[in-house]
């Protein structure tokens, strides 16, 4: 019976590794779920952290990113450091991302501030993406994300509604989240497990 039993609890923790190993990217992904932050049109906008998800008009500890509006009505990005938001093009535009585009080392990042009005480029009344890197304090390491920042009918009205890094310091897809079956799958094997070692226990 115990050699049955210890069988059981291989074949379930190896069937928790073979979930684990068939996602290894998205097992690093960190995302915010929905969130609705508004960005005053304002000089201060808004600082967050993208890692402690703590956000203001002043810049809480740690922060990452300053969204905000140099002149009202326009949109600027500012950064915790001078590279800080991803442009396909040039510091002066191109920095709206389509989904799926790669956020990695070895592109050029810009903080495109003051007379750069990012706003002319917006897709106004919908979501749009932007590529970010960043210091994770946690983990000591650059990461690469995106944030979603949702417009309305000018680019005076918007907030900042969901983000996303890769936490192994790997590259990241803009726009991409985790799978939630996959985690549900993981949960479940290691609920298996629990349960065939609390029956051990009870047999014994």
């Amino acid at each position: 019976m115990q050699m049955q039993h210890a069988f059981r609890s291989v074949m379930a923790l190896g069937a928790v590794a073979t979930l684990m190993a068939a996602a290894p990217a998205h097992a690093q992904i960190v995302f915010s779920g929905p969130v609705s932050i508004v960005i005053p049109n304002d000089i201060d906008g808004v600082y967050v952290n993208l890692v402690t998800r703590m956000s203001g008009s002043t810049p809480p500890a740690g922060w990452d990113i300053n969204p905000y509006s140099a002149v009202a009505g326009n949109f600027n990005l500012w950064g915790a450091t001078t590279t800080t938001w991803l442009s396909l093009v040039d510091i002066d535009s191109g920095y709206v991302l389509a989904p799926n585009t790669s956020i990695r080392a070895g592109l050029s990042f810009f903080r495109p501030g003051g007379n750069i009005n990012v706003g002319d480029e917006v897709t106004l009344n919908a979501t749009n993406l932007f590529g970010v890197q960043f210091t994770n304090e946690a983990l000591g390491r650059t990461n690469y994300g995106w944030v979603a920042i949702t417009f309305g009918s000018n680019a005076a009205t918007r907030s900042i509604t969901g983000w996303a890094y890769e936490s192994s310091g790997g590259p990241m897809m803009a726009g991409v989240v985790p799978e939630p079956g996959t985690y549900a799958l993981m949960l479940a094997g290691l609920a298996a497990v629990g349960g065939m070692a609390a029956r051990r226990r009870k047999a014994a």
